[in-house]
């Protein structure tokens, strides 16, 4: 296809990333101007990819950036715009942008809105399959269906710069949950799993990322046998990007950061706890995944009302039992 594309990126980190199979395909398969539209701050998870010709920053920060962003949208005259958010303001953006031909799934009402509606399939899909889905209305086959991410030779300078050219081997955690404090688990097995590394692995621990979840983060540290083997590290998401590139493994929640390591084929323990795994289950050979099946999961509740059983199921010693089978101990 000729003429401009807008692509309206997903949200979430872990969503942007579960895009790239659709965004890969689009990007080998039409021979027109690509933009896309999204988080000013999430963008350069995508650098070094070569998927877009150009990027429309929106924060969404009230009335007034809405209509500058729909004034910018009318001026560009776009032929084709594929919304993968689900929100209503997203397609009503385009809509109001005079984007010609507008596809996206028929949710929130806002089918009006759009000229080509993606059908809902009858039973659960991965995000990754549900993006690809899009493609059928364009004719396009998907090219892979593998989540893969790459790191810019400035990007990691940039880090090195900022943070050191060190060699010293680390495991990453990721013990935050920005979608709530169901999917945390506790501080203590974190606790628990940093010191049987200290005690039987010769790695470093960074806990990462979130500014707003500083205190938990500090919260582990202080409560961490070997204070010195641990480092937390406030980092935007390039940052992010190449310090997990560089980690010998990654133990998370199940939240965005995780699929970013998984992407950059870096072995990554993922803990799940009330979210149905299939949402996010596509093919990787570096994810390792600990869920504990109770009754009631998965409830997909942000809040939990039965004491996190699911996550305290999930032992530290379980964890670590998987961890050395895969990685060993470091030898460095």
């Amino acid at each position: 296809m000729t003429g401009k594309t807008i692509v309206y990126l997903p949200n979430w980190l872990g969503d942007m990333v579960m895009a790239t199979p659709f965004l890969k395909s689009l990007r080998q398969s039409f021979q027109g101007e690509i933009w896309a539209i999204g988080k000013t701050k999430s963008i350069s998870l995508y650098n070094g990819m070569n998927l877009f010709n150009r990027f429309i920053p929106y924060d969404k920060r009230g009335v007034v950036s809405f209509f500058d962003i729909v004034s910018a949208l009318k001026e560009i005259k776009f032929d084709l715009g594929l919304i993968l958010p689900h929100s209503m303001r997203s397609a009503l953006l385009f809509y109001l942008g005079g984007v010609k031909e507008r596809i996206g799934y028929d949710r929130n009402k806002r089918g009006i809105m759009l000229t080509k509606k993606v059908k809902e399939d009858a039973f659960l899909k991965s995000t990754v399959e549900h993006y690809l889905k899009i493609l059928d209305i364009l004719s396009i086959k998907s090219q892979e269906t593998t989540p893969v991410l790459v790191v810019t030779e400035d990007e990691e300078n940039r880090y090195n710069e900022k943070f050191g050219y060190h060699k010293e081997a680390y495991v990453a955690f990721i013990p935050g949950a920005h979608y709530g404090p169901s999917k945390r688990w506790p501080v203590s097995n974190f606790v628990k799993l940093a010191d049987l590394i200290n005690e039987k692995m010769d790695f470093k621990i960074y806990i990462l990322p979130g500014r707003e979840e500083i205190r938990l983060l500090e919260e582990i540290k202080n409560h961490v046998k070997e204070k010195n083997n641990v480092e937390i590290r406030l980092l935007d998401v390039g940052e992010l990007k190449v310090c997990l590139s560089k980690a010998t493994a990654v133990v998370s929640n199940d939240t965005g950061p995780r699929h970013i390591s998984a992407a950059l084929s870096v072995p990554t323990f993922v803990i799940f706890g009330p979210m149905d795994e299939r949402y996010t289950d596509y093919p990787s050979q570096c994810t390792y995944k600990f869920i504990n099946n109770i009754p009631c999961r998965p409830c997909n509740k942000k809040d939990c009302d039965k004491k996190l059983e699911c996550l305290l199921g999930i032992t530290p010693e379980e964890v670590y039992n998987k961890m050395e089978e895969t990685i060993g101990r470091n030898r460095i």
